[in-house]
């Protein structure tokens, strides 16, 4: 299982706003979870192999994403303890 985190960036990164919190069982599941709360990110940084081998490495999975309508946003995925 895994945690999903996106957080809206502001001032130029330097305030993190926690948006939204969920579950996944997979990879997968997490991004499509990613698409369904921010539709026009764009999510082929967030393919399996890229994510396992992040969470892996150092435990979780971080990425900043750009929605089409300006907003900055860090979605972090990593694994359930």
């Amino acid at each position: 299982m895994f945690r999903i985190a996106i957080s809206q960036l502001t001032d130029g990164g330097r305030r993190i706003t926690p948006e939204h919190r969920s579950t996944a069982m997979s990879v997968d599941e997490a991004v499509l979870a990613l698409r369904e709360h921010l539709p026009t990110v764009d999510t082929t940084a967030f393919h399996s192999e890229a994510v396992q081998r992040s969470v892996n490495r150092v435990n979780d999975f971080r990425h900043d994403v750009d929605t089409a309508d300006g907003g900055r946003y860090r979605v972090v995925i990593a694994p359930m303890m």
